[in-house]
């Protein structure tokens, strides 16, 4: 399951472990990066990765790829 929310500056994705065994991950994407953050309970606050579209467009085109290394235009 996942939710996508429109907010003045940003949109938010938010996908659930339908198992329930790990935390939400949500996807912030505003006009210059994209967030991915997820709660650690350990840690008491968010894991918080931010990356460019063309780090996200390369992670994507990565999933249909065999093991090497590629340079994407």
């Amino acid at each position: 399951m996942f939710t996508v929310e429109f907010e003045s500056d940003a949109t938010v994705i938010t996908t659930l472990d339908q198992a329930g065994e790990l935390n939400d991950v949500e996807v912030i994407l505003d006009e210059d990066s994209i967030f991915f953050r997820q709660w650690s309970d350990d840690m008491g606050s968010y894991d918080l990765v931010e990356m460019s579209e063309q780090q996200l467009r390369d992670i994507i085109a990565a999933l249909s790829k065999p093991e090497g290394a590629y340079y994407a235009s």
